[in-house]
C-alpha cells in the first residue's frame, strides 16, 4: 500500500540515519580525544572514578615538586657540609704543622684565619630557596627558624575522603655549623618513642599501589591477616599483647576489607585502654602517626624514668592467621629485635653549632681559634688541646654530613615511589577512559559508509511519492 500522508519507508530510513549519526558523532569524538569517556554522561562510574585518581595525581605532582625542592635543599647544606669538612682538615694540618719546634705561630695564624673566614663564607652562603640549614638563627625572635626542616614526603587518600600527607624531617639543630643565638636553650623532657620502620601508608599491608584506587592507604582484614606484638614499659612489669584482626577491628573498622589509618590506629588504642592485666597499659602508652606517616608509640610519662620508656616486639600470630608488617615486621623475631624508645631528662643545650660553640678547655671555638700567642711548653700544651678540639669537630661534621646523606637517601627514594605511583595512575586511568583507536577508526569508516547506504535509502524512500503522482498524467 502506498499512503501520500504517510511514507513509512522514509521514516524507517530517516531513523535508521539518525541513529548511524548519533554513532557516529560518538565515534568521531572518541577518535578525535582518544578517549571512549570524556564526560560523565559517557560513563558516570568510570569518569568519578578517573576524575579523583587525576586529582590524586595532580596531588602527587605537587608532592614530586616539593622533593625536588627537598633534595635541592639538602643537596646545597651537604656540599656546603663536604667544602667545609675539607677546610677543617687543612685547618687540623696548620695546627699540627705549629707543632714543630721553630714554627711561627703568628703566621700560621694568618692561614688559619683565612681558612675560618672561607668555612663562614661556605656556610653563609650554602641557601637553597631562602633556607639555610648550616649558618642559622635560632633565636625567639626569629620566628621563621625551624628546628626541624619538614619536606613533604607523600600523599595519601583514604576511603573515607581524609586527606593526609607524610613528612621526612631534616634535624637542622644537628647539622647546624653557625649560629647567632648565644644564649643556651632549655631543652624539655621527652616521652619514650618508638617508630615503625617506614609510613603506614607506604607499607604493603595499606597496598599503595592496588590496581583499586579504593583500596589504596587502606588494609584488608577480612581474611586472616593479623598484626600482633608485645608493648613494655621500662619496668618490664607493665606488659600487654595487641592483636589486630577481623575480630578485634569489627568494632573500630566500618568496613574490614578497607580498614583506615584512623581505625587502625582507633583499634590498637582501644585495646591500650581495655588492657586488663596487673600492670594495665591504659593511660601510659598511645599509638599515633609521625610527621613522617610512621606508626608510632608514645609514652605518657616523660623524662628518663621507666614509665617513659617503651619496647615492642613482635609475637606469633593466633591459630591459622598472616601476620602482615605495618612498619615492624612481620615474623616472629628474637628477642634482640625487641626495639626501644626512651625518654630524657629535662636540661639545657648551647644555642650555637658545631663550628661557633666554644669549648670550656680550649676557651675557643673553630671559628675563634687564635694559637698567635701560644708559646712555650704550655702553649704546645693548649695547642695540642685545640688539635682534639678540631678532631671532635670533625667528628661531628662527618657525622651531620652522614645524617644528610640518610636523608638525601630517603628523598630520592621516595621521588621514585612517587614518579611510579604517578605511573601507576596514569595507567588506571588509561584502562579505564582511553579508547581503542584502531577499533574506533575501523568502526569509524563502517559507519561512514552506513551513512552514506541510509542517506541512498532516504532518497529512495522519498521517491515514491513522486511515482504516483505519474499515474495522474
Amino acid at each position: 500500500m502506498t499512503s501520500l500522508l504517510t511514507n513509512i519507508s522514509a521514516m524507517t530510513a530517516l531513523t535508521t540515519l539518525k541513529g548511524i549519526n548519533s554513532q557516529l558523532d560518538a565515534t568521531s569524538n572518541r577518535v578525535s580525544t582518544g578517549q571512549r569517556v570524556s564526560t560523565a554522561a559517557d560513563n558516570a562510574a568510570y569518569w568519578s572514578i578517573a576524575t579523583t585518581v587525576r586529582t590524586d595525581n595532580a596531588s602527587l605532582s605537587a608532592v614530586k615538586d616539593s622533593l625536588g625542592l627537598g633534595s635541592s635543599a639538602v643537596d646545597t647544606a651537604y656540599n656546603g657540609l663536604n667544602s667545609i669538612l675539607s677546610d677543617m682538615q687543612n685547618l687540623r694540618a696548620k695546627l699540627q704543622t705549629a707543632l714543630q719546634p721553630g714554627v711561627d705561630r703568628a703566621k700560621v695564624q694568618t692561614e688559619i684565619k683565612a681558612i675560618q673566614d672561607k668555612m663562614k663564607a661556605t656556610a653563609d652562603s650554602s641557601t637553597s630557596s631562602g633556607q639555610n640549614w648550616l649558618s642559622v638563627d635560632s633565636s625567639a625572635a626569629n620566628t621563621s627558624y625551624q628546628a626541624t626542616q619538614n619536606v613533604v614526603a607523600g600523599f595519601s587518600r583514604a576511603s573515607s575522603g581524609n586527606v593526609t600527607f607524610s613528612m621526612i624531617g631534616v634535624d637542622v639543630n644537628a647539622i647546624k655549623l653557625y649560629d647567632v643565638n648565644a644564649s643556651s636553650i632549655t631543652t624539655a623532657a621527652t616521652a619514650g618513642q618508638v617508630f615503625g620502620s617506614t609510613s603506614l601508608t607506604g607499607t604493603a599491608a595499606f597496598r599503595p599501589a592496588d590496581a583499586t584506587p579504593a583500596n589504596r592507604g587502606t588494609a584488608d582484614f577480612s581474611g586472616t591477616n593479623e598484626v600482633a606484638f608485645s608493648l613494655t614499659l621500662g619496668d618490664g612489669t607493665t606488659t600487654a599483647t595487641i592483636r589486630l584482626n577481623s575480630s578485634t577491628l569489627s568494632s573500630a573498622a566500618a568496613n574490614l576489607s578497607r580498614v583506615t589509618t584512623t581505625e587502625f590506629l582507633q583499634a590498637i588504642n582501644n585495646q591500650i585502654a581495655a588492657d586488663t592485666t596487673t600492670t594495665p597499659l591504659a593511660g601510659k602508652v598511645s599509638a599515633s602517626l609521625d610527621t613522617a606517616g610512621r606508626l608510632t608509640f608514645t609514652t605518657t610519662a616523660t623524662g628518663s624514668g621507666n614509665d617513659a620508656q617503651v619496647t615492642i616486639l613482635n609475637v606469633a600470630a593466633s591459630g591459622s592467621n598472616a601476620l602482615i608488617d605495618v612498619g615492624f615486621g612481620a615474623g616472629t623475631p628474637a628477642a634482640t629485635d625487641a626495639r626501644t624508645g626512651k625518654g630524657t631528662a629535662a636540661g639545657t643545650a648551647t644555642g650555637k653549632g658545631i663550628l661557633d660553640t666554644v669549648d670550656s678547655g680550649t676557651t675557643f671555638s673553630l671559628a675563634t681559634i687564635n694559637i698567635s700567642s701560644l708559646v712555650g711548653t704550655a702553649g704546645d700544651t693548649a695547642l695540642g688541646n685545640i688539635i682534639t678540639q678540631v678532631e671532635k669537630a670533625i667528628a661531628k661534621v662527618t657525622d651531620a654530613g652522614t645524617k644528610l646523606g640518610a636523608s638525601k637517601t630517603q628523598i630520592d627514594g621516595q621521588k621514585t615511589f612517587v614518579d611510579t605511583l604517578m605511573k601507576a595512575n596514569d595507567r588506571t586511568i588509561g584502562i579505564l577512559v582511553d579508547a581503542d583507536i584502531e577499533e574506533e577508526s575501523t568502526k569509524l569508516k563502517a559507519l561512514q559508509t552506513q551513512q552514506q547506504l541510509a542517506v541512498q535509502a532516504l532518497s529512495i524512500a522519498n521517491s515514491g511519492s513522486q511515482t504516483v503522482l505519474s499515474l495522474f498524467r
